[in-house]
């Protein structure tokens, strides 16, 4: 039988403070790409033209993937030692 501190010993995280901190700013870039996805869009009534902008259509897409690229080095990434 193992004692309380071995115990404790074993308990690792798999990743390092680095790397939760890459995961959270891939995150919040994900979330400020879809906030600049969302907005009005158009009716049978009206027609926005704003639906088309050029932040809509490139540049938040370009943001989430940034962010999803970001989440998947942030799982991978090893520090050297």
């Amino acid at each position: 039988m193992k004692t309380k501190i071995v115990k404790e010993k074993e308990q690792k995280t798999v990743l390092s403070r680095r790397n939760y901190i890459i995961l959270i700013s891939g995150s919040i870039l994900i979330i400020a790409g879809y906030i600049l996805m969302s907005g009005e869009g158009s009716t049978l009534a009206a027609y926005n033209p704003d639906i088309f902008s050029r932040t809509r259509i490139r540049i938040a897409p370009l943001i989430c993937l940034l962010g999803y690229l970001l989440n998947v080095f942030g799982i991978l990434y090893r520090p050297l030692k």
